[in-house]
């Protein structure tokens, strides 16, 4: 084996070995995202679920606690402002009681003081603390706080009166729940003490969320550890079909050359014809697809390898322009420019000319017969758009395309099948316009009016 067949083979190794790393670390890199995407989403689900039953338990929980409250305060209002049953009967002969012990069921007791209070027991009365304030005409003129110790008469007064001057007449007031009657121009306020519920709801509350809390980092340790093994077969055919799409596209290169150069050596000795001339036409259709999809591929892998420096976008778009103007004319449209002077920009000068290329071969091949195809260069406010500068190239079409037109950059995908035969469209060229401004930090998007189509590139 010669020393320049040794050379060649470990250069290819050595590219391989190069090609195989750098696919491996985009294939580490795109499961990373995805892990990362796949437990930010269970655990948005996760949080939205629990904070659905934390706060569903809780509301509950502190309607029952109003709703025992404004039984008790229902029960000392039906009792005309107090609780006295120390002078009652045991015994109610008129009333269901035990035949033999002649006691009265704890729900009778409730009923016989002006009718069914839900929660109402026998031991009511003695774990009831409240007090009353009755007012007339904004002044205080009685104040019972017989059953409760924590509140004196002034500071009740104080209360009832701070109440009355903001107009409420039911609710809450620290840890009393209240409401009022009103009696000619007597208006009294009765208060009743839910310290102990108040505190029980709000320990229940605290308990929950830190339940919760636990069972929510419980929930992320087994997500982080199991989101391995859930997206392991996607980053595995993700990586199969990367492998795959750069691998062919390398190796229909070879067999593309051999095509074309056996037709150059037809033509020479047969001379040019319509079959020939076919040949080359479908080789350099087959090469630039292959080349897009290389592109593509290494997009995806973020090895494009732009060389980003400041360049003269004017000069560079009216370049990459130039030719398109001769195709355009070849092709029964006409191409009208409209390229600002001194626009710059911190791109990559080739892709920059691969964009305008693209769009106008698009143009060019699907805008309508004897229509004019317009590009415009020139610069924007930020605030207008991601990029500073903007590129656009309209055109009119027979009829556009039904549904989203976003999906125009969509790899393969054809508008209209039977007329992309005919033109020879591969569904990859806007694919790779996207690519390449999203790369540079811009955007490419598409809209349309009437008959007219509008690319948008914002570098």
């Amino acid at each position: 084996m010669s020393v320049r067949a040794c050379c060649k083979r470990m250069t290819e190794r050595f590219h391989a070995a190069s090609s195989s790393t750098g696919r491996a670390n985009s294939v580490d890199a795109l499961g990373r995202r995805l892990r990362r995407k796949f437990i930010l989403v269970a655990m948005g689900a996760v949080t939205v679920v629990l904070t659905l039953i934390i706060v569903g338990i809780n509301i509950v929980n502190y309607s029952h606690v109003c709703k025992m409250a404004d039984a008790r305060l229902g029960y000392i209002l039906a009792d005309k402002g107090s609780i006295d049953w120390e002078d009652e009967p045991k015994t109610d002969p008129g009333n269901a009681g035990d035949a033999n012990t002649g006691m009265v069921a704890d729900g009778d007791r409730a009923g016989a003081r002006g009718g069914h209070f839900e929660g109402m027991t026998a031991e009511s009365p003695f774990d009831t603390r409240y007090f009353t304030v009755t007012l007339v005409e904004d002044q205080v003129v009685d104040v019972n706080t017989a059953r409760i110790a924590a509140v004196g008469a002034k500071r009740a007064a104080r209360i009832a009166m701070g109440l009355d001057s903001k107009g409420l007449t039911s609710g809450f007031s620290g840890n009393y729940r209240y409401t009022t009657t009103a009696q000619g121009e007597k208006t009294t306020y009765v208060f009743v003490d839910c310290s102990r519920e108040l505190a029980s709801f709000h320990s229940f509350l605290s308990a929950s969320v830190a339940i919760s809390c636990i069972g929510w980092l419980a929930v992320l340790a087994i997500v982080t550890v199991a989101s391995g093994a859930v997206i392991r077969p996607m980053v595995e055919s993700y990586s199969k079909q990367k492998r795959f799409i750069t691998d062919a596209s390398h190796e229909i290169k070879t067999p593309l050359a051999v095509i074309d150069a056996a037709n150059e050596v037809q033509e020479i000795e047969s001379g040019e014809s319509e079959w020939t001339q076919s040949i080359h036409e479908q080789v350099a259709r087959l090469t630039a697809l292959t080349e897009r999809l290389v592109f593509l591929a290494r997009m995806d892998e973020g090895s494009a390898g732009f060389a980003m420096t400041s360049i003269d976008l004017s000069v560079a778009v009216d370049k990459a322009a130039a030719p398109f103007e001769s195709v355009a004319v070849s092709r029964g449209k006409r191409l009208s420019t409209s390229i600002a002077c001194g626009v710059r920009a911190h791109a990559d000068a080739a892709a920059v000319a691969q964009v305008v290329e693209l769009l106008l071969d698009n143009a060019t091949r699907y805008a309508s017969e004897g229509s004019v195809i317009e590009l415009s260069l020139r610069a924007v406010s930020r605030v207008q758009g991601k990029g500073a500068t903007e590129l656009v190239v309209s055109n009119a079409v027979d009829e556009l395309p039904e549904g989203d037109l976003d999906r125009l950059f969509d790899r393969f995908y054809r508008a209209d099948v039977s007329r992309s035969s005919k033109t020879g469209g591969s569904g990859v060229g806007l694919s790779v316009v996207r690519a390449i401004a999203e790369a540079h930090g811009g955007s490419a998007s598409v809209c349309g009016h009437g008959n007219q189509i509008t690319f948008t590139v914002r570098l």
